[in-house]
C-alpha cells in the first residue's frame, strides 16, 4: 500500500530549500515551499566548507570568492581565526545567499516542489490523529489571506 503525504516546508533558505528538494525526489510526497522573501541579501555570511560545495553539487559560479584565511571577530571582541586547518587546494567558498538561496529553491523545484511567495500566519493542529494541519498564510503574490491542509509541517 503507498502512502501519499502533503507536507509543506516553512522557509525556503538553505535548510528548508534542502529539505524540499529531498522531499519533492520522492513521488509519493507533495511538497509545498513557503519563503517570505525571495531576495534576502541577509547580512551574515555565506561561508561554505569546499567539501559542502562538493557535497551539495553547487555550481562554481555562484561562488563569488574562495577564501584561505579570515577573522571573525565577535560583539564583545572575541576574534577567532579560521583557515589555519584547511589543505593547500581547500578553500572556505563565500557566496550571496540571495544567489544560494535562490539556487538552491529552483532546484528543489525542478526535482517537484512548489514555490510560494508567502508568510504563514497560523497553524492550527490536527483535532484526531488522522488529522491535517491548518495553516494560515498571506499570499504575496496577489494579496491575498488564504489557508492549506497538510499532513506534516517542517
Amino acid at each position: 500500500m503507498w502512502l501519499n503525504y502533503f507536507i509543506i516546508v516553512v522557509g525556503g533558505g538553505p535548510s528548508g530549500a534542502c529539505a524540499a528538494e529531498e522531499l519533492a525526489k520522492n513521488p509519493d510526497i507533495e511538497c509545498v515551499l513557503f519563503e517570505r522573501k525571495m531576495d534576502n541579501a541577509k547580512p551574515c555570511g555565506g561561508a561554505i566548507p569546499v567539501c559542502m560545495v562538493e557535497e551539495f553539487k553547487l555550481p562554481t559560479e555562484i561562488i563569488d570568492r574562495k577564501v584561505r584565511k579570515m577573522k571573525m571577530i565577535s560583539p564583545s571582541n572575541v576574534e577567532v581565526d579560521i583557515g589555519q586547518t584547511l589543505a593547500p587546494d581547500e578553500y572556505i567558498g563565500m557566496t550571496r545567499r540571495e544567489i544560494l538561496d535562490s539556487y538552491l529553491r529552483d532546484r528543489a523545484i525542478e526535482y517537484g516542489a512548489v514555490l510560494y511567495n508567502a508568510l504563514v500566519t497560523e497553524i492550527q493542529t490536527p483535532t484526531n490523529q488522522d488529522g491535517k494541519y491548518k495553516i494560515k498564510y498571506a499570499n504575496f503574490a496577489d494579496n491575498t489571506k488564504q489557508e492549506i491542509d497538510v499532513d506534516y509541517i517542517i
